[in-house]
């Protein structure tokens, strides 16, 4: 992970829980430029050594809001802390203009961002409607390279089956801990790297046919 700032935390919100489960929308200053959409690492001194993967929701003259998840018993950040931030290395694909985004409601909150860059989210609801909805849109001149979806393990093999030529990219909702890919937990098996790739340096976006998804059930479940 490429290092950012040291940032300062102006407010912490509940967005919404599950669960064990809750996302919080931290309002932080301090930050060096990020874009909606893109993946960051952040750690408190309290925190450490494990790092927390974030979502830029906005950002603005120094001044963004990240939305996390943490588990109920997790501390959350209090106003008047500092957090590290870090950012990915090298996105493998850029997600902008002309991009369509398919994901899940759950999971709405990681790709919703990338609205403000100029790409469409779809929500999916029935399966039959989603590859309706997608064959219509290919059919009318959009690329599968400029497909990207944010989907559990099960509905992914389900495209494949309904799409077998196809290979848009995917995001791989890796956890992070070390945000430098020595811990592993965040490597996706991909089919020409035996060593795998560290989602935290090269992703989240990873083109659908290099990826073996049996591994990344069991690697990046649930995807929420």
């Amino acid at each position: 992970m490429r290092f950012l700032s040291e940032t300062k935390v102006l407010a912490c919100h509940e967005l919404r829980r599950e669960g064990a489960r809750r996302w919080l929308r931290l309002e932080i200053s301090g930050l060096a430029s990020v874009s909606p959409g893109e993946t960051v690492l952040f750690s408190e001194d309290r925190h450490s050594p494990r790092c927390r993967i974030a979502t830029v929701e906005t950002f603005a003259d120094g001044r963004a809001a990240l939305v996390a998840k943490f588990e109920a018993d997790d501390l959350e950040p209090a106003a008047g802390n500092a957090l590290t931030v870090w950012l990915n290395e090298t996105a493998a694909v850029s997600v902008g203009a002309g991009s369509l985004i398919v994901t899940t409601p759950a999971f709405l909150y990681r790709v919703a961002p990338f609205e403000q860059r100029g790409a469409t989210v779809l929500v999916t609801g029935a399966d039959a409607d989603l590859w309706q909805n997608l064959r219509q849109r290919v059919e009318a001149g959009l690329a599968w390279t400029s497909v990207f979806l944010a989907l559990e393990p099960a509905r992914l093999q389900a495209f494949i089956v309904e799409f077998p030529d196809a290979n848009p990219y995917l995001f791989a909702n890796m956890d992070m801990s070390c945000g430098v890919g020595a811990c592993r937990s965040c490597h996706v098996t991909v089919s020409d790297n035996m060593d795998g790739e560290a989602s935290c340096r090269v992703g989240p976006w990873f083109a659908l046919k290099r990826v073996n998804l049996v591994r990344l059930k069991f690697a990046s479940a649930p995807f929420i």
